[in-house]
This record gives C-alpha cells, sequence and structure tokens, in this order.
C-alpha cells in the first residue's frame, strides 16, 4: 500500500513539473520577445493608428481574462537603457483605473499621468509633450471613467477642504457644459455627460500645445478621448 501510495505521489509531481513551463514561461517572459517589443523598431510606434490598435487589442485581452503581461520583471532589464513608449495616457488618479493593467502592457510599453478627474496642468502637458516629441509616442489617450469621485464632487458643488477646491476650478467647466446640454437629466446622465465633457475638454486644451498640435497636423501623433468603465473593464473610444 506504501509503495502504491509513493508511486502515486511520483506520478503527480512529474505531471505538474511536465505541465509548469508551459503555464509559467509565457511568451512575455521570452527576453527575446521584450527586447524585440521594446525597441525603435516596435511596429505598435510605427503610426498613431497602430498605436490604437495595440490599446483596443490589449483592453480586449484584460475584459477577456487572457492577459499576456504578468511576468514584467523581464522587462526591467529590457528597458533599463531606454524607454520606447508606443503610447501616452493621461488619466484619473482612482485607484481603480492604472492604465498597464486596463491596457495589458508592461514597463515601458506607456508614458503615463494621473490626476483625479483628468484635470490637467501645465506640468502634465510638459510631460505629454516630452512623451510625444523626445521619446517618439504616436499617441496620447485621455482616459476618464466611469463613478469619477471628482466628476461627482464638482457636481456635487460643495464645500471642500484643503487644496480640493483649485482641483473643482478645474472640473466645474466640463460640469456646467453638462448641465447646459442636458437641462433635465438625472444625477447618472449628468455624470457620464460631465465625464465626456471633461474629456473632450482636455484633448481642446493638449491640442493649445505647439509641440503636441505641429505633431498632430504633422500626422505623427493622434490625442484622442476614451471612457474607462469600472463596471466591466471595457472601453469606449470618444
Amino acid at each position: 500500500m506504501k509503495n502504491s501510495s509513493r508511486s502515486f505521489l511520483i506520478a503527480v509531481s512529474l505531471l505538474i513539473v511536465s505541465f509548469t513551463p508551459a503555464c509559467v514561461h509565457h511568451a512575455c517572459c521570452s527576453k527575446a520577445t521584450s527586447a524585440r517589443m521594446l525597441g525603435k523598431t516596435d511596429p505598435r510606434r510605427s503610426s498613431p493608428d497602430a498605436a490604437l490598435a495595440a490599446l483596443k487589442e490589449g483592453n480586449a485581452r484584460f475584459v477577456n481574462g487572457k492577459t499576456a503581461h504578468a511576468c514584467n520583471i523581464q522587462r526591467v532589464a529590457a528597458t533599463a537603457q531606454g524607454q520606447y513608449p508606443l503610447a501616452s495616457v493621461i488619466g484619473c488618479a482612482d485607484s481603480r483605473t492604472p492604465p498597464e493593467v486596463i491596457f495589458d502592457l508592461g514597463i515601458g510599453e506607456l508614458f503615463v499621468c494621473r490626476v483625479a478627474g483628468v484635470a490637467s496642468e501645465i506640468n502634465d502637458v510638459a510631460s505629454l509633450e516630452y512623451g510625444a516629441e523626445h521619446l517618439g509616442s504616436p499617441l496620447i489617450v485621455v482616459m476618464g471613467h466611469t463613478q469619477c469621485g471628482a466628476m461627482k464632487a464638482a457636481l456635487a458643488d460643495e464645500p471642500l477642504p484643503g487644496s480640493l477646491p483649485h482641483l473643482m476650478d478645474a472640473i466645474r467647466p466640463a460640469v456646467e457644459r453638462a448641465r447646459a446640454a442636458h437641462p433635465k437629466a438625472n444625477a447618472s446622465t449628468l455624470l457620464a455627460a460631465a465625464t465626456r465633457e471633461q474629456v473632450q475638454g482636455e484633448i481642446r486644451q493638449l491640442l493649445k500645445s505647439p509641440v503636441l498640435h505641429e505633431l498632430v497636423v504633422t500626422g505623427k501623433l493622434k490625442i484622442v478621448g476614451a471612457i474607462y468603465s469600472v463596471e466591466d473593464g471595457t472601453m469606449t473610444w470618444l
């Protein structure tokens, strides 16, 4: 009986070992793959549309539970000497909206700015200019999201402590545009409209940058808006 139990345990151990490489050594763990996909010649960086397609594919993997970038430690060495992001993202600081996770991308693939309510200021614009002009990122995504706490606070228009009133001042114009466009909207509809207005307003603001405007005019850069759903992980592109 003891010999039978020992034989069974050995067989199970061998079975586990035999399956481990297929489960653990995903393509993203390959140093060769990392080196190829993170360089200047990365095909996803070849045009704004190629970068946008890569982000859409990544979000589809994320939503479908087929993520490919769990092995980020391999990308640390691959990016140590430089970065070649395929896109820049300015999004909300909300803990539920990490761009790298949402777009199923790894270290060195996204150039990210995050601020509550996607209310950018001059340093954010400068960062995005750096990502586009110096790093060669061909795409900027302005990413809002559903159920945004900053947008809700701006809609509530109640007294807030510290520096929060300054943040509300940056968001309030979007709220006012949403109210003007939807005077009879309920709270849910108004929140969605205000979030959309905030994203579109940020795009217009970014296009005022001479650096970004020139890159857009010459076809080297595209600036797009998106709303991420915290309910189901999907992205609505504007």
